[in-house]
């Protein structure tokens, strides 16, 4: 039974794809946007909301 049937027999949607990059604290008030893929820093932000807007410029890239 694959995944998508699963998830029909019980009624709830299929998750979608967990995002690629991810943003971690990486000290204080310091954050890393990581590959989840590859788990490779690709940049880096002292801001988490401008860590959160390079995570998603980079996706659409992708």
């Amino acid at each position: 039974m694959a995944i998508a049937d699963f998830y029909e027999l019980i009624g709830q949607p299929v998750p979608g794809a967990p995002p690629r990059f991810v943003v971690r604290l990486a000290g204080k008030a310091f954050f890393h946007v990581v590959d989840s893929r590859t788990d490779k820093v690709r940049g880096f932000r002292r801001d988490h909301n401008e860590a959160c807007a390079l995570a998603r410029q980079l996706e659409q890239k992708e």
